[in-house]
Order: structure tokens, then sequence, then C-alpha cells
């Protein structure tokens, strides 16, 4: 059994993970860990105008917040526990895949990156007459923490993109042996 690693975030909420590789990169150590549970996102229908289809809204923590409550009770009408742990939100329980083919499979892009990932709809629900969903990742959400001291500590995106080149290097390095 992989060892199970606890983040916590400036809010004092935790995230447990399971920590896949260790990457030893200079005087340092850092990990390559997965989430236990689903990581979910929750985003707002916003209205496209006459002609144009609706799009998806990011959420500031404050309405996140406001929203939880009832986010929890819909996940829960399907056996879904909605985590609000450290760093992403994590649905615990069985969440069905989706077919990468499927209408239940949307393509969203950060606003302020070029990458794009696909999501499959878990759920949508209303607050206050505001339409919601609820997305997983389809592909697996890898993070990178450091190890060097305890308790771990999650690297910031700026940290994670300064140092992908390396990571990628050794651990496709550790792949081929």
């Amino acid at each position: 059994m992989s060892e199970i690693l606890t983040l916590t975030d400036e809010m004092n909420r935790t995230l447990k993970c399971e920590l896949l590789q260790e990457i030893p990169l200079k005087d340092k150590t850092y990990g390559l860990v997965l989430p236990q549970g689903t990581p979910v996102r929750i985003m707002a229908w916003t209205d496209g105008g006459d002609d144009d289809e609706p799009t998806l809204e990011d959420l500031d923590d404050e309405e996140i917040a406001k929203i939880l409550p009832t986010a929890r009770a819909v996940l829960a009408e399907q056996d879904l526990k909605l985590l609000d742990s450290a760093f992403v939100l994590v649905v615990i329980g069985d969440v069905p895949e989706a077919d990468e083919d499927s209408d239940e499979v949307y393509t969203i892009s950060e606003d302020d990156e070029e990458e794009e990932e696909d999501y499959q709809l878990v759920r949508e629900f209303f607050v206050e007459e505001r339409h919601y969903a609820v997305f997983s990742p389809v592909d697996p959400l890898f993070l990178f923490v450091d190890l060097t001291e305890a308790p771990p500590r999650m690297l910031s995106p700026d940290e994670t993109k300064e140092l992908m080149p390396a990571f990628e290097d050794v651990l496709f390095e550790n792949a081929d042996n």
C-alpha cells in the first residue's frame, strides 16, 4: 500500500492524497500525489445571449460557500459526499465514469491559460434561480508537493510550472527503468 499524505491549506482544511512517487531534485524531495476521492469543480451556467449557447463561469470562494449546502444535498441523492477540502473540492463515493464521446463531457479552458481539460457533468442544480453544475475531470488530477520538510506543502501553480520540465525529466527517466 502506498503512503497517504495530508495536505493543509491556510484555512486549516485538509486534503488526503496518495503519494505516487517521490521526485528527488537538487537538494529537495518533491512528490507526485493523487487526491483521495474524486476532485470536482462547481461552475455556473450563464446566458450566452440571443444566438450564443450558454457558457460556464468559475465561482469565487464566497459564492461556493453560499451554495455548498445545496450542492452537498443534491450529490447526497446519488450517495456522494462533497467535502470542502484543501485546494480542491472532493467527492467521496462512486462517481459514474462518462464516455469521452458522451453529451455529459465538456471541454473547459481556464481563463488565463491556453490548456483545455475535459470534465464530465456529475449533477446540475439551482440556487436562487441560478443554474449550477458539478463537474469532475475526465483525467486524474495529479498534484505536486514539497516533501523536504514536514508537513508536506502543496506547490503553488507558479512553482509547479517552473519545476515541471525537471519533474517530467525525472518521471520519464523512472518510467523507462
